[in-house]
């Protein structure tokens, strides 16, 4: 998803995003905001910041705070909303072509890494890792494709209560709108919109590619009902998730 495609969400954003920000949702960024010692001292970066949801958290906590995004009309939206906060400067830039060396502490990027390009991912990984100072902390939020193949599991399971197995999976797969996934790219697409999920083996995988340690994962779990966006609801089950990734330069 491009950068045209984002700057006409704007007006209607909540209505085709799943925000980690948004609603009941178990979100561990927040936490790990907090046990960040001596934040006053510290410039934190936000890449992929969108209408910039975290600007009030991060101006307060952090001696300065780098926020960016790739579509005009959001950095435009965020600005209005944050010209206030005397502590951030709010830009358009690209993660895939971000020129920072050792210049933050901290760094965060949620549900942004959505390009399909494998090379792309890792360029901004690595972007990401040079962006940091020695032992700078970098916390990430990305769709989990996992977490789609539990909802295939639930959707499957609730046919079979009363159908046959083939008539069971055949109707499992309709509702999963099992064509618009490649679960081996992970891949999500449409309406010509490409969007990338990922497996937690993988997080793992490219970001010690990339040069990250200590690399810690968990899930951001979001409430049944309309704040997950079109997917069917199992409210006595346990919620969908994105996974938050926790690593050090």
């Amino acid at each position: 998803m491009e950068a045209d495609r984002w700057d006409k969400l704007v007006a209607h954003y909540h209505d085709e995003i799943v925000s980690p920000f948004y609603g009941k949702v178990e979100n561990p960024l927040y936490d790990a905001l907090k046990a960040i010692p001596d934040k006053k001292e510290k410039e934190v970066a936000e890449f992929g910041c969108g209408l910039f949801y975290l600007g009030e958290t991060l101006s307060n906590s952090f001696k300065k705070v780098h926020a960016s995004d790739f579509s005009a009309e959001m950095v435009k939206k965020a600005k209005e909303k944050h010209s206030h906060r005397r502590n951030v400067e709010i830009i358009q830039e690209d993660i895939r072509k971000i020129p920072y060396h050792k210049k933050f502490k901290v760094l965060i990027c949620v549900n942004a890494l959505l390009m399909p390009s494998l090379k792309d991912v890792m360029l901004s990984l690595k972007n990401f890792h040079r962006a940091l100072k020695p032992s700078g902390q970098c916390l990430l939020i990305l769709p989990s494709m996992e977490s789609i193949l539990y909802h295939c599991l639930l959707l499957y399971e609730r046919e079979l209560k009363e159908k046959d197995e083939a008539t069971a999976l055949r109707i499992a797969k309709r509702r999963a709108e099992r064509t618009k996934y490649d679960f081996f790219t992970g891949h999500f697409t449409e309406d010509g919109d490409t969007q990338k999920f990922f497996y937690k083996h993988e997080i793992e995988h490219l970001m010690k590619r990339a040069g990250f340690t200590n690399v810690e994962i968990k899930k951001v779990i979001y409430p049944w009902g309309n704040d997950i966006s079109g997917f069917e609801d199992f409210p006595a089950e346990e919620g969908l998730w994105d996974w938050f990734v926790e690593a050090r330069k």
